[in-house]
């Protein structure tokens, strides 16, 4: 038997997949003058960030 997504669930991950989208092409933005290796760190700094605030949101939830 198929089980159900939850919505809320669902909605959630949509809202952080753009926003993340947002996050990453806004640094490449700004740093459109620097070079590739900044914009790759900046965006795996911003990255890590993003999952170390998710997990810490997860945990103090349960």
């Amino acid at each position: 038997m198929v089980s159900a997504v939850d919505r809320n669930t669902a909605l959630w991950a949509l809202v952080l997949f753009f926003g993340a989208s947002i996050m990453f092409a806004a640094i490449k933005n700004a740093t459109e003058d620097e070079g590739a290796g900044v914009a790759l760190a900046a965006q795996a700094g911003a990255g890590l960030l993003l999952v170390g605030a998710i997990v810490l949101f997860v945990r103090r939830r349960q």
